[in-house]
């Protein structure tokens, strides 16, 4: 195998993926950052948003912006938690709810693209491979960090 082919292709995955949601997701005034964000609210009713930091692997910036852009466009609502009213928890609105189908589209379609040819064992390899990919660098990345 040559050297960096997997990084190199990764990079070229992800920018082409980006460009893809985006360009997509522009009438929904969203990006990437905020799909992840509005899908685990979604999923997880009354995260807060270290909660979704830890979920997602994301910094606090980044959930942040994904956050307050989702709750300017209606599509999150802030509460603050009955028992710590340090913690303020997230919920998806009915907003939110209606355009969360036609947005779910959209990313099925992009994991329809990346799979296009491929057998059902296929994708269960490759799903399998990119998620140990996955947790390997983290790891990694984690441990460089401490």
């Amino acid at each position: 195998m040559e050297d960096c082919l997997i990084s190199m292709y990764l990079a070229t995955i992800e920018r082409d993926y980006n460009y893809y949601i985006n360009k997509k997701l522009r009438q929904y005034n969203l990006g990437k950052h905020d799909i992840r964000v509005l899908k685990e609210i979604n999923a997880n009713k009354g995260l807060s948003q270290n909660d979704i930091c830890n979920i997602l692997k994301e910094d606090k910036i980044t959930v942040n912006k994904s956050v307050k852009n989702l709750v300017s466009q209606g599509y999150v609502e802030k509460i603050k938690d009955s028992e710590d009213k340090r913690i303020t928890r997230l919920y998806i609105t009915e907003q939110g709810k209606v355009n969360r189908k036609e947005i779910l589209n959209i990313l099925n379609q992009a994991n329809d693209i990346f799979v296009k040819g491929f057998s059902e064992e296929d994708k269960e390899n490759v799903f399998e491979l990119l998620k140990e990919m996955s947790e390997n660098i983290h790891k990694e990345a984690v441990r460089l960090k401490d």
